[in-house]
């Protein structure tokens, strides 16, 4: 064996990256059902990673030096020296393998690409790799790493699926972690009603389709689940089943609803406009009893002590932050009055509680606790999410330089930065129009353009050597450029800030670059569009769909229309939000349990993740006068000649 092969047996550099080649995951494929040869337990050896390399560096066979080389790569890798595994590694040369060991390098680079989160090598290296194993655990770890760089893309179909084939390999496998990535997947797979090839998966797929057709149509749950148990007797999933029809909490329906509102004082407004969205939804379903409390009236603590002696099965509200936080206040109150000090006040209540606004700072949600709200501050962390699944990746964020505005500005960037990287999301803040030229130069890097061109003039001018007979200097023609490295713009400002801003974004782009797409929030969304409205041409914005589609509940419209002067945008979205509360409330478990489901709303497509119910809203364009609903999720990208 030649010398220079030996030593680098022993040269372990920490870092070293040997994955090459398919840098994209392969186009899924339908799922096999798998044939299992006889399974052979392997025989523990006992051999150390030491003298495994002992062995590789005596053995005079290509094939079996390579061979302890993997097994040493094996054990390195279940003893966490990622480094050494992964130099290891880039050492064997897989053609000198037998077909068995092939496979095995295989599965050790995919463990060690799945600990460099180089997801996407996980699943070319994976491709149906469980197929050339011929034991059980080896298949289960193929399909283990494939869950995993699937729910790290957030492919959780595959996900879930790829749990379920794992579950076929080990006896042991809990029904309750295959259940965990099924309630990832969108209700909207679900809802196709796919019928899927073999007993286990169908199995699964019918449970989840029940439960999601049943919360849609308010159907009883308990029935939906019972029925499947009936056609899936012998199924893994009974044991889920079984478990969710003993939660009282997520079969039994909703009948008493205590809703929280101001409907006097200075926030009278807008806790009259929920209401009537409230009852605007009660109508539809009568079987639900529906008490109002005045939060401007009664006191927050006198309001807990009542719904505390009473049999509610939801709260919604309060609506504004202060009665919120007097609300969690009266809550720890009684908590200390039963004398259980240990025990949080959030596990005292016997209720859930649909919060109409943010939850506060310090503020810890509890199991029962979903916050619904329609701030600028939340819409914004929604709309960048959005964005993203545009396929944008480098994104510039503008907006008025106040706590409000830098703080949001914080959290996006944040966001951003986490998901493609730091340097692919920027912020830039505005004091007052004043400065907006400067900023606006600054953040496109239209100033680096400029001094570029007056540093290319002053050399010009002082060359002699270019001047004519009479000594003047050639004339250049320029003209200013900015960047190029981003493809989205987001403005956090209100309607009067964009109105002013926008221009200066239109005349700072290069005319020959791209066209780079200008998004912005519910607040350019005015009732007056005849001001100034060509100065908001071709932004794109969010809205609630209540706002946006006409002919979405096109009766209530004409009906709150009429009876609440001035119908204002605003006061629309707080009827929206008073709708779609009262929708969700009958399925809060459900939504809390299950983060896939999603309820189709006026304020938007709703689901809850983390107790926070995240809205993913409608997209309309500004063009001219006039405001089109973008139906397209294309942005047009073409050069703006």
């Amino acid at each position: 064996m030649p010398n220079k092969f030996v030593r680098c047996i022993f040269v372990f550099a920490a870092g070293a990256v040997f994955l090459s080649g398919c840098a994209t995951a392969p186009d899924p494929v339908g799922e096999r059902e798998p044939t299992l040869e006889p399974v052979t337990q392997p025989q523990p050896t006992g051999t150390s990673i030491q003298e495994h390399l002992d062995a590789a560096k005596q053995a005079t066979v290509a094939h079996e030096r390579y061979e302890h080389l993997v097994a040493a790569a094996t054990q390195m890798l279940d003893a966490g020296e990622v480094n050494r595994a992964g130099v290891l590694l880039s050492l064997i040369n897989a053609q000198q393998l037998r077909p068995m060991p092939a496979n095995q390098l295989e599965l050790q680079k995919a463990r060690f690409a799945a600990e460099l989160h180089n997801w996407q090598q996980v699943l070319a290296l994976t491709e149906g790799l469980d197929t050339q194993f011929n034991q059980r655990q080896q298949r289960a770890q193929v399909f283990q790493l494939r869950y995993q760089a699937f729910y790290q893309q957030q492919q959780f179909q595959e996900a879930a699926y790829a749990r379920i084939q794992e579950s076929r390999y080990l006896p042991e496998a809990n029904a309750a972690v295959v259940w965990e990535a099924l309630t990832y997947v969108p209700a909207s797979f679900w809802r196709q009603g796919r019928t899927e090839r073999d007993e286990l998966t169908r199995g699964w797929a019918a449970l989840l389709q029940r439960i999601t057709l049943a919360a849609d149509n308010q159907q009883s749950m308990s029935s939906a689940i019972a029925a499947w148990q009936r056609a899936y007797p012998n199924h893994p999933a009974q044991t889920v089943a079984e478990t969710l029809l003993n939660d009282e909490s997520f079969t039994q329906p909703t009948e008493q609803i205590a809703v929280l509102l101001p409907l006097s004082g200075s926030l009278a407004s807008s806790g009259i406009a929920v209401r009537n969205g409230i009852i605007a939804a009660l109508h539809a379903d009568s079987r639900t009893n529906v008490v109002f409390f005045d939060t401007a009236q009664l006191s927050l603590v006198e309001i807990h002590r009542q719904l505390s002696n009473s049999h509610a099965d939801v709260v919604i509200g309060p609506l504004d932050r202060n009665a919120i936080e007097q609300f969690i206040a009266a809550g720890a109150n009684h908590a200390l009055l039963m004398d259980v000090p240990d025990i949080p006040a959030i596990e005292l209540r016997q209720w859930q509680q649909l919060w109409l606004n943010q939850a506060p700072a310090e503020h810890k949600p509890g199991p029962q606790d979903a916050f619904f709200a329609l701030d600028s501050e939340s819409e914004a962390e929604t709309s960048v999410r959005w964005l993203a699944s545009k396929g944008h990746r480098n994104v510039l964020f503008l907006g008025p330089d106040t706590q409000r505005g830098r703080g949001t500005a914080i959290r996006l960037e944040q966001w951003w930065q986490e998901q493609y990287g730091p340097q692919n999301a920027q912020s830039w803040f505005y004091t007052s129009s004043g400065d907006m030229v400067e900023i606006v130069q600054q953040a496109l890097h239209v100033q680096q353009s400029s001094a570029r061109i007056n540093r290319t003039e002053s050399l010009v001018n002082n060359d002699r050597s270019l001047q004519n007979a009479r000594r003047e200097s050639p004339e250049l023609h320029h003209e200013l450029r900015s960047r190029q490295d981003i493809d989205a713009i987001y403005l956090l400002g209100d309607a009067n800030q964009v109105r002013l801003l926008k221009p200066y974004i239109d005349v700072n782009l290069s005319a020959f670059g791209r066209r780079i797409p200008v998004y912005a929030s519910s607040l350019v969304h005015e009732e007056q569009r005849s001001r100034g409205e060509n100065d908001l041409d071709g932004i794109f914005f969010s809205d609630a769909p209540f706002t946006l589609q006409h002919d979405l509940q096109a009766d209530l419209k004409n009906q709150l229309s009429s009876a609440m002067q001035p119908w204002s945008l605003n006061r629309q979205r707080l009827v929206a939000m008073g709708y779609d509360a009262m929708q969700l409330a009958s399925k809060l478990t459900v939504m809390q349990r299950i983060p896939g489901y999603s309820h189709t709303g006026l304020t938007g497509l709703l689901r809850i993740s983390a107790h926070t119910v995240e809205r993913e809203l409608d997209w309309a364009k500004f063009d001219g006068h006039e405001i089109k609903l973008e139906h397209s999720s294309v942005i047009n990208t073409s050069s703006r000649n």
